[in-house]
Formats: structure tokens, sequence, C-alpha cells
């Protein structure tokens, strides 16, 4: 795998709320927005699931919205201690994170590394074997956590397998 990586395109706004109904429910009062899926466990695929270099067993429902090209997250975290619950200890509600997709996650994930950044939780997806996707202490640096994905470089690993059909 090649060390560089294509500039991120941010793909996701995060929200933390304490009742995904209750909030679900002003979205649509508000901006008369209804999410396109509601997930009630996620994540759903099996596999450790590890917050702060521990494994933990977090789970949240998410509401996904589609606005402009970008989705928009809600999610409600149950279950262990995560980046989520630990957000809603600390701050309340409000925006969590902002998500970038990558071409190459193990060349960024070094490249934040290098730069004091670190990948704080992450765990299994059901998508694709490939498909990676964590969240970073960025915090102080940037005034908010950062997820990052990789669902382009994924999408490259797709179309090679389907070439080679």
């Amino acid at each position: 795998m090649s060390e560089s990586y294509s500039k991120p395109r941010l793909i996701q706004v995060g929200l933390v709320v304490k009742d995904l109904d209750r909030t679900m429910e002003q979205f649509k009062i508000l901006l008369g927005a209804e999410p396109e899926r509601v997930i009630e466990k996620s994540p759903s695929a099996p596999g450790p699931k590890y917050y702060l270099g521990v494994e933990r067993d977090f789970y949240q429902r998410a509401a996904l919205y589609q606005m402009n090209g970008i989705e928009f997250e809600i999610l409600q975290p149950y279950n262990d201690r995560s980046a989520l619950t630990d957000f809603l200890d600390e701050h309340g509600e409000g925006i969590h994170h902002v998500a970038f997709d990558t071409d190459n996650f193990d060349a960024l994930e070094k490249h934040l590394n290098e730069h004091g950044v670190q990948l704080i939780q992450t765990g299994p997806n059901s998508r694709h074997p490939a498909l990676k996707w964590g969240f970073f202490n960025t915090d102080e640096k940037l005034g908010t956590m950062i997820e990052v994905t990789n669902f382009a470089e994924v999408a490259k690993i797709e179309a090679q397998e389907n070439k080679d059909k």
C-alpha cells in the first residue's frame, strides 16, 4: 500500500444526543427532514470494538440523513463507555465529529499520529473486509473530533476485484 493519500473529503457531520426519537421528531418539525434509515444497533458486525485502547462493548442507535451530499448522523450511545458517552458526560448534546473519507486509511492515520493525533475508537464494520473507521482525538487541535473512513480506498479495491473476475 502506498504511503500517500489524497486530500480527505468531508462526508459527514455527527450529532450526539440522549434521545434519538425526540431529536428525529424535532428534525421533522423544524427542518421537514426524515432519516433515510435508522440503525438500531451499530456497529452490528461481529468483532472487537476499542475505545482508548481497551476492548469495550459500546453501541449506538443512529439516524442517517442525506443533506446535499453530506450525511448528517444523529447518534444515541448506549451500553459501555465510548467516545460518544464521554462526550455526552463532558459536553452534553451537540456536534461530536466531522467525518472524512480517504483513499489510504493507514497512511492518513500515520500522518495524524506524526502530528500528535491518535486513534481513540474503532470497531468492526459489515460493508467490506477492508473498510475501516475510527475516531481521532483532534478536539484540542480542531475544536471537534474527526472520524476517518476509507470508502474511496474500498471502492478502488472493489473495482479491482470486479475487474479480476
